[in-house]
């Protein structure tokens, strides 16, 4: 029988069929959606981690408490806090150091009048500026050296925290509040979007040791740093040096697991987001071939079920003349076309879903992007045609040797 036989026959039997054949292709669409729905998440997840390690900037060095051997950029609350003043200061003094900025991080309401907000209450320093290039001045000043040396009650705030409190009125010179105590504004920044993870119009700035004073904290939460006339990886060397001199720690082998603090590069967050990304991707991919194979388990079922329905014409079909090949091919080719309706339908519905998840993502973190990976579709495509051959081609061969004589014979 020619390949154009088969298709015609194939789809011939499914349009007399179309409530089964909708019930087959269900399974397949939804697996195929899935996949395309989770491997374009974790694409665009892998994206989004890397977009907010690059947004510190190619030369910026991160410190921050706990050992040496953990690879990871963002504060973690179980930690031991280890980061000091003095440590600001010396690395401040540093000739391999360009700028440096250090942080005390909290949260907390901010008021003005009546109005309040929520709010990122970030205790900085003049290095804010000089590390991140995302920390633009929109009105009036940032924090200066002075500032953080007087422990002055000055404020500094997000775009989102102007506006809220604010409304189109200049904030500059206006007292706020912050745990109950005046905070003078001096200074508006630009939007800024976000800084890995962290939404910077919704921070107020304040002046670090302000912050230490306002929270009771002696510890900083991490440090950021830009090396002169080296290269970040003689930087991290350099650093590693002075800490382990500034915290007494017993380390002459450099064994970074004995250390108290890290120290991360760019290559060394994006090497570390890479990874995250492509774990996510496959995990999330995995969980969805699971569906696939529910889905190519109930065209085998299906299709069984179809071969006992169709005994007799599969009798007549034979006593006609008709080669196990040719029954073989029939229903081996209504499988294929099933699973690969379902699949493009399963790719149309996995793009929308997918086009749909990010936009709700972007709705509470800014910053995901769309995409569909081509690999993806290529793949789903692909996998939904040979489960239609692998989950088709029992059912067809039982078809192929049945008797004649009995298949006419069966009711």
């Amino acid at each position: 029988m020619k390949i154009r036989d088969l298709v015609t026959i194939s789809m011939g039997s499914l349009v007399r069929n179309k409530a089964r054949a909708i019930l087959t292709m269900l399974g397949i669409v939804i697996g195929i959606a899935s996949v395309i729905l989770m491997l374009s998440v974790g694409k665009a997840a892998e994206n989004f981690l890397l977009s907010q390690v690059a947004s510190f900037g190619s030369d910026v060095i991160n410190i921050a408490p706990g050992s040496g051997e953990v690879k990871s950029g963002a504060p973690n609350p179980q930690t031991k806090q280890t980061l000091t003043l003095k440590d600001y200061r010396e690395l401040k003094r540093q000739p391999w150091v360009e700028a440096v900025n250090a942080n005390v991080i909290s949260a907390g309401p901010v008021t003005y009048g009546a109005e309040t907000m929520n709010a990122n209450i970030y205790g900085s320093t003049e290095g804010e500026i000089e590390v991140f290039s995302t920390s633009i001045v929109r009105e009036g000043r940032f924090l200066l050296s002075d500032d953080v040396d007087g422990r002055t009650k000055v404020a500094v705030l997000g775009d989102k925290v102007a506006h809220e409190l604010f409304g189109d009125a200049s904030p500059v010179g206006k007292q706020i509040k912050i745990k109950r105590q005046n905070f003078r504004v001096i200074g508006v920044m630009e939007k800024g979007g976000t800084r890995f993870f962290t939404k910077l119009d919704e921070i107020v700035y304040i002046p670090l040791t302000a912050a230490m004073d306002l929270y009771n904290k002696e510890r900083l939460n991490y440090l950021a740093m830009i090396p002169r006339d080296i290269s970040p990886n003689q930087a991290k060397e350099e650093v590693r040096y002075l800490f382990r001199d500034l915290h007494d720690l017993d380390n002459p082998n450099g064994d970074l697991a004995k250390d108290d603090f890290r120290v991360l590069t760019q290559d060394d967050a994006q090497q570390n987001a890479g990874t995250i990304g492509q774990v996510l991707s496959i995990l999330l991919g995995s969980i969805a071939a699971i569906s696939l194979v529910v889905g190519g388990i109930g065209i085998m079922n299906i299709m069984y079920v179809t071969v006992t329905e169709r005994t007799s014409e599969i009798g007549l079909r034979k006593a006609l003349g008709a080669k196990q090949g040719d029954v073989l091919g029939q229903f081996l080719a209504e499988a294929i076309a099933v699973t690969s309706v379902g699949g493009v339908v399963g790719i149309i519905f996995g793009v929308i879903l997918s086009w749909l998840t990010i936009q709700i993502l972007n709705s509470f973190q800014p910053g995901w992007s769309f995409m569909v990976s081509v690999d993806a579709v290529v793949l789903a495509f692909g996998v939904s045609a040979a489960i239609g051959i692998v989950f088709g081609f029992n059912p067809a061969r039982r078809a192929s040797r049945l008797s004649p004589i009995e298949a006419l014979r069966y009711e």
